[in-house]
Formats: structure tokens, sequence, C-alpha cells
């Protein structure tokens, strides 16, 4: 069995989960991409966020290390938790030794302990969002960035900084904003009001600060939504994240959540009162959703150049104020009224889509996949897994495990293709939910008929199975089509859809006289040792249906 790819993830940093939901974003589809090629991937975060519920309900493997805020409030000695920290990350790193390191905003890692780990890494990426100039212009910053073989800044090169110096060609890629969610997989509008009961006439307001961790997160959602509040028509989503710790709000019309998960609900907003996090402003806006921006204070984050394009564009205000200030409630207010009119909220919810038009994770997740594989099977992916291709397992509720199982069983029968047939897989466990057929007896199903079905490609052999497989369900015996189909001889002459012909003519046979299907297996056995093995299926149907009678 072939080694793994072993990717492991750094998110050692920073008060928020923006890291966190950022690499998030990127690793599924890198999980994605694997599971389509049959490739063997192991997926590991090294984080030190409260916030690592997220990993385990996106399900990710994650070695937890506690926060720097946890060890102030705690005592612990900061001392001994520098040393451990580093000492954590460096056995982590020996032990693992990943084909692929993954590092987010600071290259040196958030103890500086990186410089001396990157050599146990068989290939580095580093995620260079935007930072405060003060962070970009250290020599230590810009002196970690050679080290790593790709840096893919996930923003435009529009709203980026200045693009670093004595960088080797090729080395940095603009791909655009990063986010956990695409918009085929966000909840359609009048599922997400129906989810929080609201009536007919109520607007749903979406009030964050964040991912809950910083210190004024607690008065910025109290007063915003005493505010919002006075509105009887506003129906209000807390979104307090996974990092708060305050005192929760309840009350007919508001909804508190310190759950992860919130960007698939987004589509479903009015609007939005929300700090300009990387991850709050990008998912609003590409939502479509119209946003008072209330930016906080960062150690390397700047979140005010965000309001400030997004208030540029028509799509958001930026409110200054001091959070609870008179001037901050008058400026709230008028925000706030501006948005109870449909004609402005529409004006500005098209104006965020363009600001923030799409989705990049899926090139993130390729460039960094092209480090460990043949660009060619990376695109062989990209086209597999394709937005309609995820809007359909949607509707089928099906996971994108199921139909890769499926696939490779089909492609098992035919090597040499090169497309991946996930929609002819998705098709035949669709037909295989229809009749009850469970998958792994699918999946036996497909490995038997390898090779027993004649010529034609796998969409025709696809075809051919389903039509099978419908056929067999009328006699409600899995097992008994498996031994069945196990009785057929290897098929060279006649096209898939033809071979199945003659076995639905034994099928009929069987049918028409009350028999079941291992009657089939007994009249089949008998005519393959009558005509030996050199029989073609048409000549041992006939044979096996002279037996019956």
């Amino acid at each position: 069995m072939a080694s793994p790819l072993r990717i492991v993830n750094y998110a050692v940093n920073g008060s928020g989960a923006g890291h966190l939901t950022r690499l998030c974003a990127i690793n599924r589809w890198l999980r994605r991409y694997t599971q389509v090629l049959d490739l063997r991937a192991e997926i590991y975060f090294l984080t030190s966020s409260e916030a690592d519920g997220l990993l385990f309900s996106e399900r990710f493997a994650s070695f937890k290390l506690p926060s720097k805020t946890i060890v102030t409030d705690t005592g612990i000695d900061k001392i001994t938790y520098l040393a451990l920290a580093k000492q954590w990350v460096w056995h982590s790193l020996g032990l693992l030794r990943p084909d692929l390191f993954l590092v987010d905003t600071f290259p040196r890692g958030s103890f500086g302990e990186l410089l001396s780990a990157l050599d146990l890494c068989r290939h580095k990426a580093f995620i260079h969002r935007s930072v405060k100039e003060e962070f970009l212009s250290r020599p230590d910053f810009a002196a970690m960035l050679p080290l790593y073989d790709l840096i893919l800044v996930p923003e435009y090169p529009q709203a980026s900084q200045e693009t670093p110096k004595g960088l080797r060609n090729g080395q940095l890629q603009y791909i655009g904003p990063v986010m956990i969610r695409e918009q085929v997989e966000c909840w359609p509008r009048e599922k997400v009001r129906a989810h929080f009961a609201v009536t007919p006439e109520q607007l749903l307001v979406y009030v964050s600060a964040g991912g809950g961790g910083d210190r004024h997160a607690q008065s910025l959602l109290h007063t915003v939504c005493e505010v919002l509040l006075r509105r009887p028509n506003l129906h209000l989503v807390v979104g307090a994240g996974p990092l708060y710790r305050g005192p929760s709000l309840h009350g007919p019309r508001v909804t508190f959540l310190t759950t992860t998960g919130v960007a698939e609900l987004l589509s479903g907003m009015d609007f939005a009162v929300c700090s300009a996090g990387y991850n709050s402003f990008h998912e609003l806006l590409h939502a479509g959703v119209p946003t008072i921006f209330l930016p906080q204070e960062k150690i390397a984050d700047e979140q005010d150049k965000r309001a400030d394009l997004a208030a540029q564009c028509g799509a958001a205000f930026h409110l200054r104020e001091e959070v609870g200030s008179p001037a901050f409630v008058h400026s709230l207010d008028a925000a706030i009224d501006s948005y109870l009119d449909d004609k402005k909220r529409h004006q500005a919810a098209r104006a965020a889509t363009t600001v923030v038009p799409s989705n990049h994770a899926r090139e993130a997740a390729q460039q960094l996949l092209q480090l460990l594989i043949p660009s060619a099977q990376v695109r062989a992916a990209a086209e597999a897994v394709d937005d309609l291709f995820l809007a359909e397992l949607g509707r089928e509720e099906v996971a994108l495990e199921q139909v890769c199982e499926v696939a490779q069983a089909l492609c098992s029968q035919a090597q040499a293709e090169s497309a991946i047939p996930l929609d002819t897989a998705l098709a035949l466990l669709r037909q295989s939910r229809h009749v009850r057929l469970p998958q792994p007896a699918l999946l036996r199903i497909l490995r038997q008929l390898g090779g027993r079905l004649g010529s034609g490609d796998l969409d025709e052999k696809g075809a051919a199975m389903a039509d099978l497989i419908g056929q067999l369900a009328a006699f409600a015996d899995w097992p008994g089509a498996l031994s069945l189909l196990k009785q057929l001889p290897g098929e060279r002459s006649l096209s898939a859809a033809q071979s199945v012909a003659e076995i639905k003519r034994l099928l009929s046979a069987l049918k028409s006289r009350g028999h079941d299907l291992y009657q089939g297996v007994r009249a089949f056995s008998i005519a393959q040792a009558d005509d030996g093995p050199a029989g073609s299926l048409r000549e041992l149907v006939s044979a096996a249906i002279r037996n019956l009678q």
C-alpha cells in the first residue's frame, strides 16, 4: 500500500478563529481532491485556538496546545509555556515529517520556533493574508518568506499589500479570498428563514463580533442588540462565536449561537452588524449581505481597511465611533434605518457580491497539491468536482466519500480511462438507493461485473449496470444476485448494453416461471459444464434458459 500524503497545518497564533477557518477551507478541498484521486491523505492541525471544535465538526484531526489567552488567565508561567510550546511544535513535526506543512499569517511561527523546524518538512507553504505594516516591515518576517516553496495570498492583488521583495519567480501567487463554504453549499434563503422560525414581515439580522475572543465582544454584542431590538420587525441571529465567554442573550426575537457552522446560513440574512475580520468580511459580502461593519483592533489584522473598501463600494457602512458612546448609537441607528429601506438594502446586496464575487479555496488547494503530485492529476480532480457536482451531492444527500468508492470500483474496470467517473458513480448510487441496495453490496456487484460486461466506455457501462441492478431488484435477493453474477463469463464480443440485454433474457425467463435467482445459478452452472469454457454469454444464456425448461 502506498504511503499516505501527510499534510500538517499550523494554526498557532491570534486571538480569533480566522486562521483556523481559512486553513479548514483549503483543507476541505485538499481532502476532496485526494479522495477523488484515490490518494491516501493524513491531514493534521497543530493549533492553540480554543475554537478547535471547528476542526472536530469539519472532521479534521488536531493536536491542541493551550492558547496564550488561557495561559494568561490561569497564571501559568510564560517562560515555561514558551519553552513547552516550542518543544511541542518541534517534536510534532519531527514525528510527523509532513509532505506539506501549511502555515498561516506568521511565517516564523507564534513563538519564533519555525526557523529551525522547516527543514523537517518536505514542502512548505505560507498563507500570506494582509497584516499591519509594522509586521510586514519587520526584517525577521521578510527573511522567512524565501524559505517557503509557495506563498499564497488569499486576496485580490488590488486589495493586497505591496509584493514582498526577494522572492523567486512564481513563488508568490495571488489567489483571491478563501472561504469555508461554496455558494452551492449554502442554504436557500427560505430554508434559513424557516430554520429560525421568522415570520414573513420580519427581517433576519446577523450580529457578530467575529470568533468572540475579542475583549470588547460582550459590550459590542449587547449594545448592538439593544439598539436593534427597538425595531419590532427584526429577528436577530447572534453569532457569538466559539471563543465567546460572556453572558448570552435570550428573547422571542433573538437566536443566540456559540457554535461553528454559520457560513451556510448567511445567505438568508437581510443585513448584518459585524466586526470586519477576514472570514466575517468575505463570507458576508460573498453571500450578498449588506453589513454595518464595526472593526476591531487586532495585533496584526487591519479591519479598518476592509471596512473602508466595502463602504466605498456601497456594500456596507463603516462605523468608527467607540461602541456604546452616544455618537455610536446615533450612527448605528442611522445605518439600520437605511437598511430597513428595501431599495437601499438590495442595492447594497448587489454591491457586496461585486466586492467578493468568488471563493478561491479550491484554487489554493490546487496550487498546494501540485507541490505533491503531477499537475495533470490535479486538473483531472478539479474538473471532476465542480459546482454542479457539489450541488448534486447536496440534493442527493450523499457524501463525496461514498461516490468516490463507487467511482474507484468503476475505474478498476478501465484503467486506461483518464476521466474520473463521478457523475456515473453518483447515478449508480442514486439507483441503488432507489432499489434499497446497500452500498457494500453495490460495490461487490460492480467488482463482480468488472470485465464481464463487454465493450464500452465507463458511461456506457455505468448505464448498463444501473439497468441490470433495476432488473435484479425485482427478485429482492442481493446475495442471490451476487451468486448469479459470479457465473458470468468474460465477454468481449458484445457491448455492455448487449450483455445486460442477454442477462435480462435469463432474468425474464426466471420470473415467468416463478423461479428465484438460485435456480438461475443452477441453470448457468449446468450450461457452463455442457458448453465448456469457450461458451459466449449469449450462448450460455440460451443454454441456461433451455435448462430451465
